[in-house]
């Protein structure tokens, strides 16, 4: 059993530089964050490639709600240092079913001059959004592209179980008597994650969840906790005297009022199975109401 330390990153507004494009760049989401939270700004040198169309619609309708939907829980990210080249010269675009970087410098002094190039092509999972991809360069000369996959068997459990949030009391029951209107109960219990809620003696309970990482070693395996919600990530890195470039895929869910954040847990078993664990509190109308109003703060 390998045991995983928990990442925690939380967003906080006062230094987006150091929070969004440092060393917690794997987290930030370019179809959610600016959208959800419109009082960050971007550093000056923030490059867009290809923007994403959610968050161009928003800028051009200002009139249109904040959305507190959760981030897509699953996307094809990569990552790769492009120092050196102009943002301007970069290009991002999917052939069939494959991402394709492309970038050309060309640097003249006279009758001297360089040129640099770059191609890189990438694999993408099955069901990957090719219509809907998101690309942009960070003050630290880092290209990052996303790509959100659709799951069908994923999507079709959480209609069902939205359906029959509506009509089974006792499927909601284990979140308790109090239970926050903003929050997906019937996505959150029908997600890749397979939660479950079990008591652990003495009135106390536990919220559990699995996620299968066969495919993935120990060290390639990343676990971490944005606000409420849980990534995990599965990475390949490469990295020489010249380029260093990251590949990964990652599927994200937001966790139920009452789960205690800070006491979170997890640990691979020998059969690939990532097990996360931490203890779960039935909210009161209080703490619901606190947990709002900490919602409305973030959005200000």
């Amino acid at each position: 059993m390998s045991l995983f330390p928990i990442n925690r990153t939380f967003r906080r507004f006062n230094d987006p530089f150091d929070n969004f494009f440092g060393h917690n760049l794997d987290l930030f989401d370019p179809f959610y964050d600016f959208d959800r939270f419109p009082s960050l700004a971007m550093p000056s040198s923030f490059r867009w490639i290809n923007e994403p169309r959610r968050h161009q619609s928003l800028l051009n309708t200002p009139s249109v709600p904040i959305s507190l939907a959760p981030a897509q829980s699953e996307k094809f990210r990569v990552q790769l240092n492009v120092a050196g080249f102009n943002p301007e010269t970069i290009q991002t675009r999917v052939d069939g079913r494959k991402l394709i970087v492309q970038a050309k410098q060309e640097d003249r002094n006279g009758d001297d001059y360089n040129v640099r190039e770059i191609r890189k092509s990438y694999d993408l999972p099955q069901h990957a959004d090719i219509n809907n991809v998101a690309s942009f360069v960070t003050p630290n000369n880092m290209l990052v592209v996303e790509v959100p996959v659709r799951n069908p068997e994923v999507e079709q459990r959480m209609l069902q179980s939205r359906t029959l949030s509506d009509t089974n009391n006792h499927q909601l029951a284990q979140f308790g008597q109090f239970r926050d209107p903003l929050f997906d109960y019937g996505g959150f219990g029908a997600s890749a994650f397979s939660p479950k809620i079990v008591a652990t003696g003495n009135g106390q309970k536990q919220l559990q969840m699995s996620l299968p990482m066969r495919d993935y070693r120990p060290e390639q395996i990343k676990v971490s906790v944005k606000d409420n919600d849980l990534v995990v990530q599965g990475e390949h890195n490469y990295k020489d005297n010249n380029r260093s470039e990251k590949s990964y895929f990652y599927k994200s869910v937001s966790l139920p009022p009452g789960t205690q954040i800070d006491q979170l847990q997890s640990h691979l078993t020998q059969d690939g199975e990532l097990q996360v664990e931490a203890p779960f509190y039935e909210p009161t109308q209080q703490s619901l109401q606190q947990h709002r109003q900490q919602i409305e703060v973030n959005r200000q």
